[in-house]
Parts: structure tokens; C-alpha cells; sequence
């Protein structure tokens, strides 16, 4: 794993983790116009670059990140934000930090796609996720773009999702196949950490109501942790209302942030 960092040391710490089968480039979009406020840490997980070795777990990824945080002499980290997969990362990060003593103040998880599935589920959506990946190869981000699987995904806003598209059609040539395969595997297997209720207090769940992943996690979410803050947004898709509408994103994320210090 390779860590992006962005701003000054001295402000405070965002962690910003991308989706599944995206470079940190993704999250671009948003770190570019907080770097000013705050020091911006963007792992590129590994097998989303060349030379790197493969992905394997989230546990592992997260692992990682804890490691840095350790090796930096960062004890105190603002906020957390995970897209998609980022999110069970994100999780996983705050589960290990407890253990570490590394203070995650708040949380922010957007269309986080916290499952736990049978293998025969897995295994269809790890042929998927091959194939969908081996396809983005050899086609530009114009042609992917265009893709009806994409419609779908983004509630026909696909051009709105366009620096993700970039993202994971740059990763495409260097992924490998155990990594797209140990990708979906972390996916679908949330285990749902137990957290104390006043870590819960300070995570904030938000889904687009219409997405696949509110659908699924929604419930098992409110069950598992029931003191944390959950956010439905209508006529979105997965992840569109953060790109469509950056600016009032980045006033959330800022405001989340603002609270820890006003607490």
C-alpha cells in the first residue's frame, strides 16, 4: 500500500478511503478543496498500482492504514470518510484503533455496501466484477460511460460519475484477477465489528434511497448499530449527490468535523 497525503501536518486528519477498483484519484474531487483546512491521507490500496502486491482482506488493508498512523506518531484522527468499500475499510479501521488507543473522533460512510453473503453469491459477483474489469481494458472512459450497467448503477447519471469511471478504468491494466477476486470477497463479508455506544454516536451512515446498498444494508446496519446517524438521499444514485453536488458535500464533511471541535 502506498499513502497520498495532501496539506499540513499540523491541521487536522481526514482519512479518505475510495470505492472498490478505484485509484485515490477518485476521491480527488473532494480532497482538493479541503487540503487548505485540513492534512488529506489517501492510501492507494494494494493492487491498484503497478508493482504493488495484491489485495487481500480489509482487515489487512486496514491494518495497514493503522500501521502508518502508528509510524507517523498520529494518535488523533478527525474523521474517516469511505465510499462503497472504503466504508467496511473505514469500519475496520475504527475496530483496530480502539485496540490501539488512536482516537477516531467522527465517521462518514457513503453507500458503504455492508453485507455478509453466501459463497455462491460471491462467486457470481466475483465473475462479474472479472469480467466487468478485463472489459474496462480495452475501452475508453467515453465508451464506459455509455455502458447500460452504468446507467443503472448511477440512476442514468453516469456522466455526474464520470472521475470515478476515470479511476477504475486506470486501474483495469494493473489489477489482477486475485485481487478483483479478494475484492468482492471483501465486499460481502461484513462482519459488523461491535463498537461501544458512544463511538456509534459519531458515525454517520448515508445512503441514496433508490441504490441497491440502502436496500440490502439499510436494516442490518440499524440493527448492529443503533446509535449511530443514518442520512437518505432522494432521487440520487450511488454516490452521484457527492459529485453533482460537491459543494454541499464538502459542508458536510466540514461540518462533521466542526462538531468534534465544538464537543
Amino acid at each position: 500500500m502506498r499513502f497520498n497525503t495532501y496539506g499540513n501536518r499540523n491541521n487536522p486528519i481526514i482519512i479518505m478511503l475510495t470505492s472498490s477498483f478505484c485509484s485515490a484519484e477518485s476521491l480527488s474531487y473532494l480532497y482538493e478543496e479541503l487540503t487548505n483546512e485540513y492534512f488529506i491521507i489517501v492510501p492507494e490500496y494494494n493492487g491498484h498500482y503497478e508493482g504493488s502486491e495484491d489485495f487481500t482482506t480489509s482487515h489487512k488493508e486496514a491494518k495497514e492504514i493503522v500501521g502508518f498512523l502508528q509510524k507517523n506518531g498520529i494518535n488523533d484522527v478527525c474523521l474517516i470518510y469511505g465510499q462503497a468499500m472504503g466504508a467496511e475499510i473505514g469500519m475496520e479501521i475504527i475496530s483496530q484503533s480502539l485496540r490501539q488507543h488512536i482516537t477516531i473522533e467522527s465517521a462518514f460512510f457513503d453507500g458503504g455496501t455492508f453485507l455478509k453473503q453466501p459463497k455462491l453469491y460471491k462467486a457470481i459477483m466475483g465473475f462479474k466484477h472479472k469480467s466487468m474489469m478485463n472489459k474496462m481494458k480495452n475501452q475508453s472512459v467515453d465508451e464506459v460511460v455509455n455502458w447500460k450497467s452504468v446507467d443503472q448503477f448511477t440512476k442514468d447519471d453516469t456522466e455526474t460519475m464520470r472521475p470515478v469511471i476515470e479511476s477504475m478504468v486506470k486501474t483495469a491494466p494493473v489489477i489482477t484477477d486475485g485481487s478483483i477476486k479478494n475484492e468482492t470477497e471483501a465486499r460481502y463479508t461484513f462482519n459488523f465489528p461491535p463498537l461501544p455506544d458512544e463511538i456509534q454516536e459519531n458515525i454517520f451512515f448515508v445512503y441514496a434511497s433508490d441504490e441497491k446498498n440502502f436496500k440490502s444494508c439499510f436494516k442490518h446496519l440499524i440493527d448492529a448499530y443503533p446509535s449511530a446517524n443514518f442520512k437518505t438521499l432522494r432521487g440520487e444514485g450511488h454516490l452521484t449527490y457527492s459529485v453533482r453536488k460537491t459543494d454541499d458535500y464538502l459542508k458536510v464533511i466540514r461540518a462533521i468535523c466542526n462538531r468534534n471541535n465544538e464537543s
